[in-house]
């Protein structure tokens, strides 16, 4: 006598990425992107196989990504161009509904038509064997500064003078300068900066943790993370 095991169907579709394809591994079915673009804001959700959303999946790339929401979306980016395996677990071994892929093929990031990136951070003191991944970190109070550049051959418009919002980790948008309503185009090569004072839209200092710059422009959204860290981290 056959007996039929319950699964999760975990079904994984990248949003505005460049090309999509399906992609099968017995018993969970998956879909994925074959491209993404550095930096780029990228929208994954998961359902089961009704087509109802799974929050708490935990997503892997392979170092963890963040927890889907209510909705089964997790939204996220890729920092540097490189293959990327994703991999998705949900709940503890063991325990009713537990699911696992340990791999939904490879993401491949390909470099992107701008650079965002923060800068003037202060490198913070480390445990030892640690060492910075490359995102700025900042003490509490210090001004955050950031650059987008074009590194494309084509012009690049921004649809105000300031196209970014500041959100926490969790999502929530913490931040939004006013801007003038003015188009303003970068040129190649052309570069823009902008500050952020650690104050939120009520005027008040912002805790410490990790955030996220977002920015919009002809060429898309775009995504940098950086770090306000306590001073006795701090040099």
């Amino acid at each position: 006598m056959k007996i039929l095991l319950p699964y999760l169907l975990l079904t994984i579709v990248l949003i505005g990425c460049l090309s999509c394809q399906r992609q099968d591994t017995g018993v969970l079915e998956m879909y994925g992107p074959e491209e993404a673009r550095a930096s780029e804001t990228v929208v994954l959700t998961i359902t089961d196989d009704s087509g109802n959303p799974v929050p708490e999946v935990r997503l892997y790339s392979p170092e963890y990504m963040g927890d889907t929401d209510e909705d089964g979306r997790l939204v996220t980016f890729f920092d540097e161009p490189g293959d990327y395996e994703l991999a998705a677990r949900k709940g503890e071994k063991g325990q009713p509904g537990f699911a696992e892929v340990k791999s939904i093929g490879v993401i491949r990031v390909i470099p992107a038509p701008v650079e965002l990136r923060a800068y003037d951070g202060v490198p913070p003191h480390l445990p030892p064997g640690q060492t910075l991944d490359g995102e700025q970190h900042y003490k509490p109070g210090m001004t955050v500064k950031f650059q987008l550049r074009n590194a494309s051959d084509d012009e690049i418009i921004l649809n105000n003078s300031a196209p970014w919002k500041i959100k926490s980790r969790d999502g929530e948008t913490i931040f939004e300068p006013y801007a003038l309503q003015v188009v303003v185009p970068l040129a190649p090569g052309e570069a823009k900066e902008w500050t952020w004072d650690q104050k939120d839209n009520d005027y008040l200092t912002v805790s410490e943790g990790g955030y996220i710059v977002v920015l919009g422009c002809s060429a898309g959204e775009y995504r940098l993370r950086f770090w306000i860290v306590p001073e006795k981290m701090m040099p």
